[in-house]
């Protein structure tokens, strides 16, 4: 086990969590008091008011927790504080739209993953902008490869060799005209070459540690409440490309998993747990050095001052902006990479390796109405803010499965941003700068495999109580 040691204003935030409608899965968690008691006509007019919530004061020996995010990390992270790990009486907070938004109020009762398919369309769900690899094995962190060889010299190469004389479409591309005028560029190109140069190469150990604790956890055959969760798991393992196979990886559908961690912590927790999905949030309040409230503003302006003891950011990609709005220091950046889904005759049980190193196929569950494999490929590093879908990229994603899968035909493609801290390897840790802050965020291409894992981590050092894997190497604290 491990363990770690331990005037008010008004800080608005560049950061908005986009949303559409405003509303709550559980009910008597809060008490509110609002300036118009008439909610349709204040809607009608779009009168902005103001409300004020805090937490029930009639449970004062608890606590209140806001997580800002729904995604793997901040799901990941509710699932621990609101487990039975503590003595602790905890009540949770989720305020974000991006799964949470797509999940009605009764959620649909299904059998098996194939009727969920059939019901949802493959390319029509949030997994489309995900491998959907669970992936152990992928513990080389950034800082420990080449940029020359990885990244400037294939750059170099593709201006002066043409591409009928076989110079292949490099794995990593920056679109320099955006980056040098990004202000998180530089924050992050600063603690990049702090940590590769001035710190020393950190070792392999760090993402290998938390990533097989991760997947313990999304294994654990004690935990009734993720083993319910019905995810399509496919993948018996890795390919390489000397044919060997790497035991322990796997693939699944991170949509559905999500999805299902929603529906069963919401059956689980009652009204311990509430869901705010479609807001804005548009101020932290701070107070010496702690944040003791959230305000957020709906689609109708109107603006919800939420009060916590402790706060989480698990925002992926938008954690940079939110914290460097109150001086906290997140080097994140938002890296893009490609998608495709595909169908294939060819029936592989395990994730694929493809040539070059560009990324992975990896099988779904299912097959299509032609009894054709369905697969996930996934691939590239692309340093840009740009969001549209190159199409070069699709076809060398595409180009580098056929040499598995010969026949295979193109379904979807999308792209998608990852969220890549300087360093590789996810933050995970109190902030420096307020005490009651966490972060929970830089999981990079490894998500779905450090998410769980990462949750129950940062929940044990919010609680109090012994890590079971040491939390040092992912403190934010590292990032001063």
């Amino acid at each position: 086990m491990f363990a770690i040691p331990r005037g008010r204003r008004c800080c608005r935030l560049p950061y908005l969590l986009e949303g559409h409608i405003r509303g709550s899965y559980a009910v008597g968690a809060f008490q509110s008091v609002s300036s118009s008691a008439d909610t349709s006509s204040r809607h009608k007019n779009k009168i902005r008011t103001s409300t004020i919530v805090r937490f029930g004061s009639s449970d004062a020996s608890g606590e209140h927790i806001i997580i800002l995010g729904g995604g793997i990390a901040g799901l990941s992270t509710a699932r621990y504080l609101l487990s039975d790990i503590h003595n602790v009486h905890v009540k949770v907070t989720i305020i974000d739209r991006n799964v949470i938004d797509k999940v009605p109020r009764q959620l649909p009762s299904y059998a098996t993953y194939q009727e969920q398919q059939i019901d949802l369309l493959h390319y029509a769900i949030p997994s489309r902008k995900n491998g959907n690899v669970l992936c152990p094995s992928l513990t080389i962190p950034w800082t420990t490869r080449s940029l020359w060889r990885e990244a400037f010299l294939p750059v170099l190469k593709s201006y002066f060799v043409s591409k009928k004389e076989g110079t292949s479409t490099p794995t990593i591309s920056f679109d320099w005209s955006s980056l040098l005028v990004d202000r998180n560029m530089w924050s992050f190109g600063y603690h990049f070459i702090k940590q590769k140069l001035l710190l020393g190469r950190p070792v392999h150990q760090s993402n290998k540690s938390i990533l097989e604790y991760s997947m313990k956890c999304l294994d654990d055959p004690s935990d009734d409440l993720i083993q319910s969760i019905d995810y399509g798991r496919c993948a018996k393992g890795t390919l390489l490309d000397d044919g060997s196979v790497v035991d322990g990886d796997s693939s699944g559908d991170i949509g559905l998993f999500c999805q299902g961690l929603l529906n069963q912590l919401l059956s689980y927790n009652g009204d311990r747990l509430t869901i705010l999905p479609g807001e804005e949030v548009s101020e932290l309040e701070i107070e010496n050095d702690r944040v003791f409230g959230v305000k957020s503003l709906d689609q109708h302006g109107n603006e919800t001052t939420l009060r916590a003891d402790k706060i989480v950011v698990a925002l992926g990609v938008e954690s940079a902006n939110l914290c460097r709005g109150i001086g906290v220091p997140c080097p994140v950046y938002s890296v893009k990479g490609h998608l495709a889904t595909i169908a294939s005759r060819i029936q592989c049980e395990y994730n694929i390796t493809l040539p070059g190193g560009v990324g992975y196929a990896a099988p779904m569950a299912i097959n299509d109405a032609e009894d054709r494999r369905l697969y996930r490929l996934s691939g590239f590093v692309d340093f840009s803010l740009r969001t549209h879908t190159n199409h070069e990229r699709i076809e060398a994603l595409l180009d580098a499965a056929r040499v598995h899968l010969p026949d295979l035909e193109l379904i979807d493609a999308s792209s998608c941003h990852r969220p890549v801290s300087a360093d590789d390897r996810p933050i995970i840790g109190p902030s420096i700068r307020y005490s009651n802050l966490f972060l929970c965020t830089g999981f990079g291409s490894r998500g779905w495999s450090v998410g769980l894992g990462s949750g129950k981590l940062l929940a044990s050092q919010m609680m109090d109580l012994d890590c079971d894997v040491d939390p040092s190497p992912y403190l934010p604290a590292r990032f001063r």
